[in-house]
């Protein structure tokens, strides 16, 4: 009686143990990124939570500022683990070779390997190879972006008598048109220029970098392609247009706060750079505005325009996908990868991140781009911006391989100094240079 007694119990054990067994807590995998949710991120969760849900994987989305503070929030989780599975890079090498050397990113070669997806063929050799990493992928693009498109408000261009530029302009018909589109004064004044420089400080170096031959193709001995001819040409540009009061100075950007939102939306400037905000303009809810933006191509020096007026020689690619090293869910985690590389990230092109996947469907990516778009983008701006030959793009090194985080900001500093009249360009080029060297052959010295 006992025995059987016990063995019913047995039975009574496994049984209420089945189900228990059968509804274990699924895995999720924290993903961290720089872009609000609402802008695309929030539906790629859904996405991959319903397509996932029978294998017992969900996706949990954590946003984080991408500024010195954030990214070194990020930098201490991933290096204590636990709270960190994928994330989202940006600054290029800069920051992910770093992070690399400290032993916080997954090697993701052999997980490639194995699921037969070559990073080269899929997302092209010039996107790729300038992230491979002692010959072993820890990361790579997932968008396209060409950062030398800038926004021009239609309705002022045609008020003015402009034509929109959308097969390029030169220096010169740059700074004739600025100084028509200025007008007024005090606080009525409408600026021809928003350099934007507040908040994105990187776009006056992506313009002074525009025209620097094969794009920020530095060696490792010698930091040589900023202190050039392109370079201080670009910066005389800048200069001009601030001085002439057809952009606003770089001490009223900063005193006032300047911002796409508070200065280009509320018709204070004709042209501002920074394409990556394509959701902010379309986001009439939140930025309400009654012109129509046009997406225009920067101005090149006059002996360029017919070779790089399009800018298709521009690398663009960006938002880099990386695996934790610490994560305990490795397979799960390229799982994802692979899932948001060939797919998964369609919802972010209507905010104007372009997938960089070779497989994806071109027009549905521009019909994405589009969408409530209608009388907010000049539509054949946006056309003409899709129509980017990116097949032409040249592999970019953004820094040199040493000291990289140091010379970066070294060089922040020399454009600083020249915008705020501190120097003139030719000093604080040169100073940059003879500092820069200094630099990389003090971390070589130091790691011999």
């Amino acid at each position: 009686m006992k025995r059987t007694l016990a063995m019913i119990l047995m039975l009574l054990m496994l049984v209420t143990m089945v189900p228990a067994m059968a509804e274990a807590d699924p895995i999720t995998l924290r993903l961290w990124g720089g872009v609000q949710p609402e802008y695309g991120y929030a539906d790629i969760v859904t996405n991959f939570n319903e397509q996932f849900k029978d294998k017992g994987i969900q996706l949990e989305y954590i946003r984080y500022v991408n500024d010195a503070d954030g990214n070194l929030q990020l930098d201490t989780y991933l290096m204590s683990g636990g709270e960190v599975d994928i994330f989202m890079g940006y600054g290029g090498t800069g920051r992910l070779f770093p992070r690399v050397d400290a032993g916080n990113v997954l090697d993701m070669t052999p997980y490639f390997e194995a699921a037969g997806f070559d990073p080269i063929a899929e997302l092209g050799a010039a996107a790729v190879e300038q992230y491979i990493y002692n010959d072993k992928y820890y990361a790579v693009p997932t968008k396209y972006e060409n950062s030398r498109y800038w926004f021009a408000n239609v309705e002022m261009f045609e008020a003015a008598g402009i034509e929109l530029p959308y097969g390029g302009w030169t220096y010169e018909e740059f700074l004739t048109a600025i100084e028509k589109l200025t007008y007024g004064e005090g606080m009525d004044k409408v600026y021809g220029m928003f350099w934007n420089y507040n908040k994105f400080k990187d776009m006056i170096n992506v313009f002074l970098t525009a025209m620097n031959g094969v794009y920020g193709d530095y060696t490792d001995e010698k930091c040589e392609s900023v202190n050039t001819v392109n370079t201080k040409a670009a910066l005389e540009i800048v200069m001009k247009s601030i001085e002439n009061g057809w952009a606003p100075e770089i001490e009223i950007e900063v005193a006032d706060d300047l911002s796409l939102p508070t200065f280009f939306l509320e018709g204070k400037a004709a042209i501002t750079p920074c394409i990556s905000q394509i959701r902010i303009i379309k986001d009439i809810e939140t930025y309400p505005h009654d012109f129509t933006t046009a997406i225009i191509p920067c101005p090149v020096p006059a002996d360029m325009l017919e070779e790089k007026g399009s800018h298709s020689y521009v690398n663009g690619a960006g938002d880099l996908i990386c695996v934790s090293s610490k994560t305990e869910y490795p397979q799960e985690c390229m799982d994802f990868v692979l899932w948001y590389i060939q797919g998964g990230m369609a919802p972010l092109a209507k905010g104007g991140r372009i997938p960089l996947w070779k497989g994806f469907d071109g027009q549905a990516v521009a019909d994405s781009l589009m969408e409530g778009a209608e009388g907010v983008f000049a539509v054949d701006s946006i056309l003409n911006y899709m129509s980017i030959d990116k097949t032409a793009a040249t592999k970019a090194v953004n820094l040199p391989k040493y000291a990289q985080n140091e010379i970066s900001t070294l060089k922040a500093e020399a454009i600083e100094a020249v915008l705020y009249g501190q120097k003139d360009i030719e000093s604080a080029m040169n100073e940059f240079e003879t500092k820069a060297n200094k630099m990389i052959a003090d971390a070589i010295a130091a790691k011999g």
